[in-house]
C-alpha cells in the first residue's frame, strides 16, 4: 500500500488526479521514445482524444496509453510502430482490477504498412482487429473477431478473450495463437507452421471446425461444444486436446469429455466472472493433461491467460481520495497498487 500527502487545487477534479498517478506508475515502467496520453473525457489534460491522432503524431517506438472513458473511441488506422496499452476489460468483474472500472473501448484497429513491430495490450473492441503486416502482437484484449487480411508472419495472438473467432482471409506463418478464449473458431487459410496451443474454444451448434488450419502444432487446447472438432488438414500435429466430440482417444487426446467436469463454473452456478468461469476445476482432467504435463486450456502453459487483460504495468486497483482539502493539511491520499505481472 501507498500513501500519500500532497498539496492540490481544491478544484482539481478527482478523477484527474487518479489519472496522474495513474501516469505516474506508468511512465516508472514503460521504456519508450515518447509516453502519449489519449483521453476523450471532458476536462481531462491527454495529449489527444483520439487514437488516429495520437498515431499521425507519433515516432516508431512510442506507447500510447489509451485511457478509461464512458465513450467509445473511434477506429484507427496504425501505420506507425507502436505500442498500445489499455486498462483492461470485465473491470467490475473481477476483484483487484482498476480503480476506474471504465475500460477503454475502441471501435476498430487496422495495423497496417508501416506497423510493423506493433503491439497492442489490454484494450476492448467493440469490431475487429484487421492485421495487414508483419510482427503485430495482439495480447490481452478483448476484440470481437482478429481478422488476418493480408499473408502476413511472425504474429503473436496471446491471452485474449475473444468475442467471435480468428480467421485468416490471407496466410499466416510463423505465428502463435495461445491462451486465448475464443468464442466460436479458429479458422486459417493454408499457411504455417503455426502453433495453435492452450486455447479455449467454446464453439456452437454450428461450428463444425473449432480449429481449422494447415501445417501447424494444435497442442493442450479445450473444444468446448459436442459438435466442434479439429480438422486433420495437411501438416498438422494434433496432440494432448481436451474434446467434447466423440472420438477414439490418441496422441494424448481425449474424446467424449464432460465439460462440467473441466471448468469452474461451466453451468453457470457459481457466478464467476465471464473469463474466471473458464479456469479448471480441482480434479479437471485437463489438469496436466497438455504436452510436458502442463494444464490444458487458457490459464495452462507457460504464458496464462490474465484474468480481465491488465495490462503488464503496475495498477492502482483502490484509491480512497477525499472530497475536499485545504491549503495547509494538503490532500491525504491512499492508493493500493499490483503488478500486472
Amino acid at each position: 500500500m501507498i500513501h500519500f500527502k500532497i498539496l492540490i487545487d481544491l478544484k482539481t477534479m478527482k478523477k484527474q488526479f487518479l489519472m496522474t498517478l495513474v501516469v505516474i506508475f506508468t511512465c516508472g515502467i514503460i521504456y519508450s521514445q515518447n509516453l502519449i496520453r489519449v483521453n476523450n473525457n471532458p476536462d481531462i489534460d491527454a495529449d489527444y482524444t483520439n487514437l488516429q491522432d495520437a498515431n499521425n503524431n507519433a515516432s516508431n517506438g512510442d506507447t500510447i496509453y489509451v485511457e478509461s472513458s464512458t465513450t467509445v473511441y473511434s477506429s484507427v488506422n496504425i501505420n506507425k510502430r507502436v505500442t498500445i496499452i489499455g486498462p483492461g476489460f470485465f473491470l467490475e468483474e473481477n476483484p483487484n482490477t482498476q480503480a476506474n472500472k471504465f475500460e477503454a473501448i475502441l471501435t476498430s484497429i487496422s495495423f497496417e504498412a508501416g506497423s510493423d513491430g506493433s503491439v497492442i495490450i489490454g484494450c476492448e473492441l467493440s469490431s475487429n482487429v484487421t492485421i495487414n503486416a508483419d510482427n503485430i502482437t495482439v495480447k490481452k484484449c478483448k476484440p470481437y473477431t482478429i481478422n488476418i487480411a493480408s499473408p502476413i508472419e511472425n504474429i503473436l495472438i496471446l491471452q485474449n478473450y475473444i468475442s467471435g473467432h480468428i480467421s485468416g482471409n490471407g496466410t499466416i506463418t510463423n505465428s502463435i495463437i495461445s491462451n486465448n478464449i475464443v468464442r466460436y473458431r479458429i479458422k486459417l487459410n493454408p499457411g504455417g507452421p503455426v502453433q495453435i496451443s492452450n486455447n479455449v474454444i467454446i464453439g456452437s451448434s454450428s461450428t463444425y471446425d473449432a480449429i481449422n488450419s494447415y501445417n501447424s502444432t494444435i497442442q493442450n487446447n479445450i473444444i468446448v461444444y459436442e459438435s466442434g472438432l479439429i480438422q486433420t488438414n495437411t501438416g498438422n500435429s494434433i496432440n494432448n486436446n481436451i474434446l467434447a466430440i466423440d472420438g477414439t482417444n490418441a496422441n494424448g487426446n481425449q474424446y467424449n469429455i464432460v465439460m462440467s467436469q473441466v471448468f469452474e463454473d461451466y453451468d453457470g452456478s457459481l457466478e464467476f466472472s465471464t473469463d474466471g468461469k473458464w479456469q479448471l476445476k480441482a480434479g479437471s482432467p485437463a489438469i496436466e493433461a497438455g504436452i510436458d504435463n502442463v494444464d490444458c486450456g487458457a490459464f495452462g502453459g507457460v504464458i496464462p491467460y490474465v484474468l480481465s487483460g491488465l495490462p503488464d504495468l503496475p495498477h492502482i486497483y483502490e484509491a480512497t481520495i477525499p472530497a475536499t482539502a485545504d491549503s495547509e493539511a494538503g490532500l491525504s491520499v491512499t492508493v493500493k497498487v499490483k503488478s500486472g505481472n
